[in-house]
C-alpha cells in the first residue's frame, strides 16, 4: 500500500493533499471557500428583502420646500407617500407626476435623502391675471394656465379676455406674452388684456386709455417705447408699428 501511494505522489503533474491526489499541481480549496459565495449571496438576498419589503429603512418624514398657499400637509397628501414605505420602493418620478397634476404646482423636484427622508421642492404658480370663466373666476399664471378658482377678482390683477383661457390656446399665450413683456410701471396700469386672436391684442389701461398692440412681432421694441409714449396726453396709443407709434 505504501509503495502504491509513493508511486502516485511521484507521478508527474499529481500532488497529494491530505491523502487526495490533485492533478495539475493545484491545491484543493479549503472548505470555507466553497461556502463563501453562497453565504454572501444569501446575506445580500436577505438584506435586499429586509430593505425592500420592511419599514426598517422606511420613510420617516417628507420635507417640503417652497410651498406657500398649498401648505405642507396638502403637498404630502398629493405626493401619496405613506409613512413607513421602504425607501427603495419610493419612485421619485411617480411622486413628481402626482404633484405636477396639482393645478397650483408649476414644477417640482423630488429626491431621496437617506436613510429616511423624501425631499420635495415645489415651485407654485404665480397669478399674473384672472379669467372670468363660465363656472367662475380663475387665476391665470404667466404661461396662460388657469390654476385656481377665486370668489372675486383679486385687486391689482388685470383681466384676461379670451374665448377660453388655456396654455394650449394661441390667443391666450399671445396675450400673456404681451402682458409679461411690458415694463412693470406700465403693467401696473393695465386693467385688461384683450386677445381675440394672436394678431389682434389690446391692453386696457386706467383712465380709460388703451394700447393698440397688434401682433407679437417686435414685442421688445413695442415694450421699450411705451413708457415715454404714455407720457403724452391721449386715449389710444398705437404701437402696432413700433417705428411709427401714434397717439390719438
Amino acid at each position: 500500500m505504501t509503495s502504491t501511494r509513493r508511486r502516485v505522489a511521484d507521478r508527474p503533474g499529481v500532488r497529494s493533499t491530505r491523502g487526495r491526489p490533485v492533478r495539475g499541481g493545484a491545491t484543493a480549496p479549503p472548505t470555507w471557500r466553497r461556502w463563501a459565495l453562497p453565504l454572501a449571496l444569501a446575506v445580500v438576498t436577505v438584506l435586499a428583502v429586509v430593505l425592500y419589503f420592511t419599514p426598517l429603512l422606511g420613510v420617516r418624514s417628507v420635507e417640503v420646500l417652497g410651498a406657500g398657499s398649498l401648505g405642507h400637509d396638502e403637498v404630502v397628501r398629493a405626493a401619496g407617500i405613506e409613512p413607513g414605505t421602504p425607501m427603495l420602493r419610493v419612485d421619485a418620478d411617480e411622486v413628481r407626476e402626482r404633484l405636477q397634476a396639482v393645478p397650483e404646482v408649476a414644477s417640482v423636484e423630488v429626491s431621496l435623502s437617506w436613510p429616511s427622508t423624501v425631499q420635495v421642492r415645489v415651485v407654485e404658480r404665480v397669478p399674473a391675471a384672472f379669467f372670468v370663466a363660465r363656472d367662475g373666476i380663475q387665476l391665470v399664471d404667466a404661461t396662460g394656465t388657469p390654476f385656481q378658482a377665486v370668489p372675486e377678482p383679486p385687486a391689482g390683477l388685470p383681466e384676461l379676455k379670451v374665448r377660453e383661457a388655456s396654455h394650449a390656446d394661441p390667443a391666450t399665450r399671445a396675450g400673456m406674452l404681451v402682458l409679461t413683456s411690458v415694463p412693470e410701471p406700465v403693467r401696473s396700469e393695465i386693467t385688461a388684456v384683450l386677445a381675440e386672436n394672436p394678431n389682434d391684442i389690446r391692453l386696457l389701461l386706467t383712465g380709460e386709455r388703451e394700447i393698440e398692440w397688434g401682433s407679437q412681432e417686435e414685442a421688445e421694441k413695442k415694450a421699450a417705447i411705451l413708457p415715454a409714449l404714455l407720457t403724452r396726453p391721449g386715449k389710444v396709443y398705437d404701437v402696432t408699428t413700433p417705428a411709427l407709434p401714434t397717439v390719438s
